[in-house]
């Protein structure tokens, strides 16, 4: 049986928790799997596997020699990497390691070993000092996760590749967040891993978790990252760390550089081992910074994440009901706001500087964002007036105003047939204005008899595309009711077909009973072509002319023009069985 073969059942078999806990640790991306056979594909493609291996500890590596040196490993070690899909466990009980593993282990084996690089005598610096950091970069990741929640919902992000994000999306949110393009992306991932975004339809949206993020003061925020972070390093990678810091450490700060030398030799052996992301991830969260653990990091890694927060909690800024507005529509914080405050306000201000001290701004298109999501005129006056506790400059009240009235005059439906959009509104002026808007050209807009404008694309892209180029679009369903852009975080229908981990799990399991069920046409064809890709045996179902059902082992010669070429060895023949009587395939 080929490799990906015992992958595959090696994954049938486990609970859903140790799915759960293999395609987190192992970082895979499980929206677009469609069976278990995709899942071993993807944890047996050697840039998965290299950063596997490359981030495993000492005592998991020496279980890898034992068993390819065939000697007997360590039992834990070895049921360990059996739920890390690196080795296979045989009936006898004996142990067998994929030969993806194999060649991974001995191409890190031939490259030096990396040594400590931090010695013993390096000075460690003031647990207090590590914390007030630690503390800042926490804040500072907050802010940007919330950035992009607020950027995901206000703007149509498509999906590049396999579950990635173009270029353009990310050096926009860097710009934004004023840091660099590598941590605008671990941002995207540290967001997507904590299902505050997920993919569908080909596009970012907001994920199950978004709206309870939006509510969260910092400190539940901070709570929940490192329930996440936790996961992903993993319950045995966990335990090693706390043995070698028990075992190493003495006094003053806790090195984690050196903690990671000493029991993670191969860490360094691939571009992005597993447990370097993981490291990173962790001086985004406050975890550790600058190679130093935080005085909360060793509740972290016991998974009392609930007293780590109430420890990291005195070292987040503290909110401020402060709000400084000026008369040229910019709006000044000098500290952090409140949760609830803040996130008022981010519904009718765009943020232009975040920090300690953030600057927002109010245009025509913020203030209609906020009056889409629910919110009327007179609330946006009264939380300006609360928090300045000053009478609105004029040109604050005139915008506010104008935007009001003006709202809903331009809108976007559903059409029908290939005019998929429709825009709408009583100002022609307005209407020919965005038919000659060339930032609009690539939607080939046209008007329609009715004096409106038709679009070939869905609503939800035209309005995002309108408000891109400046126009105050609403969305409108077919009853004239405005769409929130809200709307993923209040509806479960959206919730549901964003992509989560245990939705995938469950998709993953349900195409496994139909395929030994009621399998479609595209299943039968798949399950021939592994079974002919890894030169394995099929147990097929034949119905025949007279409506009986035969079972027959064969070994797939080839397929093609809808009919399967096997050798029968049982009977020492070779069958051509048309695909349209082949009523279940499973692979031998």
């Amino acid at each position: 049986m080929s490799e990906l073969l015992r992958i595959a059942s090696a994954l049938r078999r486990a609970s859903d928790d140790d799915l759960k806990n293999v395609i987190a640790q192992r970082m895979i991306n499980s929206s677009g799997l469609r069976d278990f056979f995709d899942l071993a594909e993807s944890l047996s493609q050697p840039k998965s596997v290299a950063s596997t291996v490359a981030g495993l500890p000492r005592h998991q590596i020496a279980a890898l020699v034992a068993i390819l040196e065939g000697e007997a490993p360590e039992t834990a070690a070895a049921d360990e990497l059996c739920k890390l899909m690196l080795i296979d466990r045989e009936a006898d009980g004996t142990y067998s390691i994929f030969e993806s593993t194999a060649e991974c282990l001995s191409a890190l084996a031939l490259e030096r070993v990396t040594e400590t690089t931090a010695s013993e005598s390096q000075v460690s610096p003031p647990q207090a000092e590590v914390d007030r950091d630690s503390g800042v970069a926490t804040f500072e990741t907050l802010q940007a996760l919330t950035e992009l929640v607020f950027d995901v919902e206000q703007r149509y992000i498509r999906e590049v590749g396999k579950k990635n994000v173009g270029l353009p999306d990310i050096k926009r949110l860097a710009q934004h967040i004023r840091q660099t393009n590598d941590f605008a992306r671990e941002i995207y991932d540290l967001a997507n891993y904590a299902d505050l975004i997920g993919l569908s339809g080909g596009r970012w949206q907001l994920g199950p978790h978004a709206g309870s993020w939006l509510a969260w003061q910092p400190h539940e925020r901070h709570l929940h990252l490192m329930r996440v972070w936790r996961g992903l390093l993993g319950e045995t990678s966990a335990k090693n760390l706390l043995t070698g810091i028990a075992r190493s450490h003495t006094e003053g700060t806790i090195s984690l550089t050196r903690e990671l030398s000493e029991n993670y030799p191969y860490a360094d052996g691939a571009v992005s081992s597993r447990i370097n992301r993981v490291v990173s991830l962790s001086e985004r969260i406050g975890i550790a910074h600058s190679g130093w653990l935080s005085s909360w990091a060793l509740d972290a890694l016991r998974d009392e994440v609930g007293a780590a927060s109430e420890v990291a909690r005195a070292f987040l800024p503290q909110p401020q009901r402060k709000l400084i507005c000026q008369a040229d529509l910019s709006l000044i914080t000098p500290g952090p706001l409140p949760t609830d405050l803040e996130i008022a306000l981010r519904r009718f201000a765009d943020t232009e500087q975040i920090g300690m001290a953030s600057t927002y701004r109010m245009s025509a298109l913020s203030i209609s964002h906020g009056l889409e999501t629910g919110m009327t005129e007179a609330e946006i006056r009264s939380l300006l007036l609360e928090l300045t506790e000053k009478p609105l400059p004029q040109p604050v009240d005139y915008l506010i105003r104008e935007a009001a009235q003006r709202f809903g005059r331009l809108t976007v439906s559903a059409g029908e047939l290939e005019t998929k959009s429709v825009i709408k509104s009583a100002d022609s002026i307005l209407l020919a204005q965005i038919l000659n808007e060339s930032k609009l050209k690539p939607f080939a807009m046209y008007a329609l008899p009715d004096g409106f404008i038709g679009c070939r694309f869905e609503p939800e892209m035209v309005y995002f595309g309108l408000r891109e180029a400046g126009f105050s679009a609403v969305r409108i369903d077919s009853g004239g009711k405005v769409i929130s852009p809200r709307a993923p975080l209040t509806t479960s229908e959206q919730v549901e077909t964003v992509s989560t981990v245990e939705a995938d799990i469950q998709r993953l399991r349900e195409q496994e009973e139909k395929l030994g069920s009621e399998p479609d046409s595209d299943d039968l064809v798949r399950s021939i072509q592994l079974a002919i890709k890894n030169k394995s045996i099929l147990v097929i179902g034949v119905t025949t002319n007279s409506g009986a059902e035969l079972e027959f082992t064969l070994e797939p010669i080839g397929f093609a023009n809808g009919r399967l070429r096997a050798k029968d060895k049982k009977a020492d023949i070779e069958r051509t069985l048309p695909l349209s009587s082949i009523t279940r395939v499973s692979l031998g």
